[in-house]
């Protein structure tokens, strides 16, 4: 059947409309893009509608009388009811999940499934980003990871994140399937990944599947929209910290569409007038994505992504020190993604090439540089077959890596590749009603340290109820490899300057265990409750050892240890109030012994000392975390609060100083009588003290209005509401002190034209 629309705005018109509203999930009360609304009297379609990204729908030019109205949307219930027309109230619907799958669809509807707990795994949508309370309008993926529970990050200055007793360097970050080494801008409000590039993000906190390789903490695996191919659409933002713009283009209508997405800070040059102070940061990101379908059976993606940091982070008055030049990387990756569906099986084959490569320089006094450079290049072949509600994949990848690092005066550099090849297979089915099992394995060929691995994986979800049910209960458990190692000065939390490097050959690599289980309970539409408990045994983690002598590079030994933790989380989801509210509680300990086999350090003055055998908190240790977050729509208006508080963070404490004479009091040194010494420091018991805890409230407040063909936002927020001083960095050697960001105010405009 085919049909005109009479109306096929996707937001309201200046005057007003004869239906009008928008289109929800009745389970998740979240909005649905894409949804048709179809006005029918007599059994014949006289007009309609499609939502847009909000879910709002507005149809013109019905004339008075009485309607049936029709609202559908891939994998949900058709719904219908009937009106009087025109009508002067929003019309909201509210459609039910469906309960089936759809073969063509397999993929996507699993993943969407309302049923489908997964534990440890968190899915985001680009809605959802839109509840953070941030210091511009628009979203960022960022803001909301911040709020799950599990996830630690040392401040909104440096752009580093620890998930569930994880470091960042052991955290997987996928854009389209390529991997991105520093994530999240130097600001800590933002990653490189705007909402309006998203389409969903799945973020694994533990026990993620045989497909993923190469990190052994967590995986986030973000994929992005694909642009229009029907019309033109774009969008454009301004505010003090992030302004940018957006653009899709149907290169070829029908079939070929292109997304261009560019974003660049300005705090650094408004923030003397706005804050009376300086925030020397500067941070941008570049997107490009080309997505074509090439026949009816296969489609074509390529991706490009870059990003820039430069600022000062370290406390210094030192007037000759470049304001931006103390820290910089710069992010890049390309790539491209071939999808095959044969119409005649029911199974898709993928093949994707990416590179990515980071560049980072750190600039600790004015005549010392230190580069660390590394790069990916990744291959893949990927089949999934649908097997009616089952599926199974299949595939085997190539990666190599080359490191390139230099720590200036102090002479040590390094140049180094690695090659891991393999092959990992995962399948999901279900067993009767109430079970669905996930098992999987990863096979794996490294080209130093363990030669082979075998690395089991499985998943197993309990639903008591059936389909349906409102309890579910999930387990996880794997075994997790990662070839190369990110290597940072651990003694402070704001150093952001890692070192890549291949982990040391004919070693064990770095290794993980995890083991998860939790529950997820439904009793109302409107109410879900979360409950997980996890630990992940860890192995040979490469870890600094510091010695006596100041501003010397510490050297690294291997720890084992553990991370475990319980999280909860309430989510309230009304049509016009959604309130969230995650409590942590973990720990993180490492061991560290004396010596290992052959002797990794050897006792020099001057140098790394060879420490006791010790047990310790590394320093994201963080006990206790909470994160609340609240929002409230009243017609175009909309408020978001967020509040967060984190126990304090583990460091160690110096005793004092001291200058050593030895090297004076050498008789053939004719200055020893005049001499003072070598400068050392005394330090106190490993990570033995803490932090001060961390808490800060932030709110905005949007308003919308609705234009010919365009919505324009507008924004005023407060960051940081009463100005809690949050530690940033302490410097154990001068005692200087910088907080993090103080209280902001921030406001910005928003236009999108669709």
């Amino acid at each position: 059947m085919s049909f005109a629309w009479q109306a096929q705005s996707t937001d309201l018109p200046i005057k007003a409309p004869s239906l009008f509203g928008r289109v929800l999930d009745a389970e998740l009360r979240t909005s649905l893009p894409g949804a048709t609304v179809a006005v029918m009297q007599k059994g014949n379609i006289i007009g309609g509608g499609i939502t847009n990204s909000n879910g709002k729908y507005a149809i013109e030019g019905i004339t008075n009388g009485l309607y049936v109205v029709q609202t559908s949307f891939l994998g949900y219930e058709t719904q219908s009811d009937t009106l009087q027309l025109p009508r002067t109230e929003p019309y909201d619907v509210l459609l039910q999940p469906t309960r089936t799958h759809l073969e063509e669809v397999l993929v996507e509807s699993l993943r969407n499934d309302a049923n489908k707990f997964v534990v440890g795994l968190e899915t985001i949508r680009a809605e959802d980003l839109s509840r953070v309370p941030m210091p511009d309008v628009s979203y960022d993926l960022a803001g909301y990871l911040l709020t799950l529970p599990g996830v630690v990050s040392t401040g909104d200055r440096g752009g580093q994140l620890f998930i569930r007793g994880g470091t960042p360097t052991q955290n997987l970050v996928l854009v389209d399937g390529m991997r991105i080494f520093q994530p999240f801008h130097i600001v800590g409000f933002y990653s490189a990944f705007p909402a309006d590039i998203i389409s969903y993000a799945d973020v694994y906190a533990g026990g993620f599947s045989a497909k993923y390789g190469g990190r052994i903490s967590s995986v986030i695996d973000i994929k992005t929209v694909n642009g229009s191919k029907e019309k033109l659409t774009y969008s454009a933002s301004i505010a003090p910290f992030l302004s940018g713009f957006n653009v899709s283009i149907p290169v070829r209508p029908g079939d070929t569409s292109l997304i261009i997405s560019a974003r660049e800070s300005i705090i650094d040059r408004v923030s003397p007038t706005l804050l009376g102070q300086d925030l020397p940061f500067r941070f941008g990101d570049r997107y490009l994505k080309l997505h074509s379908y090439l026949n009816e059976t296969s489609s074509l993606t390529v991706t490009a992504l870059a990003t820039s940091d430069e600022g000062n982070l370290e406390t210094t008055s030192d007037p000759l020190i470049p304001t931006f030049r103390k820290s910089t990387w710069k992010n890049r990756a390309y790539g491209g993604k071939y999808q095959y569906i044969p119409p005649e099986n029911a199974v898709m084959t993928e093949l994707s090439v990416y590179y990515s490569s980071l560049e980072s320089r750190y600039r600790p006094t004015r005549d010392e540089l230190r580069t660390s450079d590394v790069s990916d290049l990744n291959m893949n072949i990927g089949f999934v077959y649908l097997l009616g509600p089952s599926q199974v994949n299949f595939g085997i990848y190539g990666n190599t890596n080359f490191f390139d690092y230099k720590l200036g005066s102090l002479g040590t550099e390094g140049h180094s590749g690695v090659t891991s090849v393999g092959s990992y297979f995962e399948s999901q089915f279900n067993l009767g009603k109430k079970f669905r099992l996930e098992p999987g394995v990863r096979l794996e060929i490294f080209s130093r340290g363990l030669k082979n691995t075998v690395a089991p994986r499985g998943r197993v979800t309990f639903l008591p109820g059936g389909t349906g049910s409102h309890h579910q209960f999930s387990l996880a458990a794997g075994v997790y490899h990662q070839q190369i190692v990110g290597l940072n000065n651990e003694q402070d939390v704001s150093d952001v300057f890692t070192i890549w490097s291949a982990s040391p050959n004919n070693t064990p690599v770095p290794k993980a265990v995890h083991l998860i289980g939790g529950w997820k309970g439904r009793p109302y539409p409107w109410l879900e409750l979360t409950l997980e408990a996890y630990r992940k045994n860890l192995s040979d983690i490469s870890f600094p050892v510091f010695g006596n002598a100041i501003n010397k590079v510490a050297e690294f030994s291997k720890v084992d240890g553990f991370a475990q933790g319980v999280d909860a989380k309430v989510e309230v989801t009304r049509q016009d109030f959604f309130f969230s509210l995650s409590v942590s509680t973990s720990k993180v300990e490492y061991h560290m012994e004396a010596q290992r086999a052959g002797g990794v350090f050897r006792p020099n003055f001057g140098q790394a000392t060879l420490l006791e055998e010790t047990t310790f908190n590394p320093p994201h240790d963080r006990r206790e975390q909470v994160n609340a977050m609240a929002q409230y729509r009243l017609g175009s208006n909309k408020l978001s609060i967020r509040w967060q508080y984190g126990s304090g963070l583990p460091f160690t404490q110096v005793n004092g100083y001291y200058a050593d004479l030895r090297d004076s009091i050498d008789p053939r040194n004719s200055d020893y009588v005049t001499s003072v010494g070598k400068p050392f420091v005394s330090r106190a018991e490993l990570y033995d003290a803490r932090l001060p805890t961390y808490h800060r409230l932030d709110i905005t407040l949007e308003r919308s209005f609705d234009l010919a063909g365009a919505e324009l936002t507008a924004m005023v927020g407060v960051i940081n509401v009463y100005d809690r001083n949050n530690i940033f960095e302490y410097n154990i050697f001068t005692g200087s002190r910088i907080d993090q960001l103080p209280i902001i105010p921030s406001i910005g405009i928003r236009v999108d034209v669709r």
